[in-house]
């Protein structure tokens, strides 16, 4: 475990093993949400956008499709929204918020400054983006400021969605995760898709390998899903806190009968990616076509 750091002040683990960042999911402005993570090199969204991308053009080549309205399920502030829509990176994000940080902007006057930032910046794509959370003031400055284009803050574990909520959901194409996996379970993910149309969409998923993505496609079987993952890709989430909650990750990849990759070895947590959608869908454009080996990215930069 050379590759995380050993802390004294060791962090609270939740049920999950991961440590608990709850007070920077819900605050009204983002700035602690991107310091933080920003300190525990958070690179998922970045490592995850040119999957997106390919996901992205493989169904409009399959459903002949243009504009894509994309739910995305665990969304938070819309960071990965900002990278898609608007051609942004972590790292760009990461340096204008602590720069707004540094300045001593007040929560009013931020939200006006990303207004106006939004505003001017061209959408790279034509991408619809509706947020799923529960943090009701992430989604709220998301859809204030242009990043998401509309949203809703509600715990689908325990609470079905609403009328206007579920409305929405009906044009949805593709469904995104890059952390919600492990926090929400079928149950949220089976309330999404009864809210979609007919023609049911996407769902594109990044996991932690100490989390099963296993429910989630079994509860879907019946809507014609098929399940396809992209084995041989990891995806590095953010480094280990520390060295004990780097030891919670690799008991629990123990506890299902996995054993750690270089990545987790190395200080990391490790994602891969799960692709579900209609049968019919799948035998179309298969994920081995539409992601060849040769494509995909390596973790070899972490």
């Amino acid at each position: 475990m050379d590759g995380a750091e050993t802390r004294h002040d060791a962090p609270e683990l939740d049920d999950t093993g991961k440590a608990v960042f709850t007070e920077i999911y819900d605050k009204p402005d983002p700035r602690d949400y991107y310091l933080t993570l920003g300190r525990h090199n958070y690179l998922i969204p970045d490592a995850a956008a040119p999957v997106f991308q390919s996901v992205y053009a493989a169904y409009r080549e399959v459903r002949h499709a243009n504009r894509l309205h994309i739910t995305d399920i665990g969304c938070s502030y819309g960071i990965n929204a900002a990278l898609h829509k608007y051609g942004l990176s972590m790292s760009q994000l990461l340096a204008r918020y602590a720069a707004k940080d540094a300045a001593g902007i007040d929560t009013k006057d931020l939200e006006e400054d990303d207004k106006r930032f939004f505003r001017s910046l061209e959408p790279v794509d034509d991408l619809v983006f509706y947020g799923l959370d529960v943090a009701a003031n992430a989604i709220r400055y998301g859809i204030a400021t242009r990043i998401l284009d509309d949203g809703s803050a509600r715990n689908l574990e325990n609470d079905p969605l609403i009328a206007n909520e579920a409305r929405p959901l009906g044009a949805t194409d593709i469904i995104i995760s890059t952390g919600a996996v492990g926090y929400v379970t079928e149950t949220t993910f089976k309330r999404v898709i009864d809210a979609c149309g007919k023609e049911k969409p996407w769902m594109a998923l990044f996991v932690l390998r100490q989390f099963d993505a296993g429910d989630i496609a079994r509860a879907l079987e019946a809507d014609g899903y098929v399940c396809e993952t992209l084995d041989s890709a990891l995806f590095p989430q953010r480094r280990f806190t520390d060295a004990g909650e780097q030891r919670e990750a690799l008991a629990r990849l123990a506890e299902i009968g996995r054993e750690p990759t270089p990545v987790e070895k190395a200080g990391w947590y490790a994602a891969e990616f799960v692709l579900m959608r209609p049968k019919a869908d799948a035998e179309k454009l298969p994920l081995a076509k539409m992601m060849p080996a040769s494509r995909l990215p390596t973790a070899s930069y972490i």
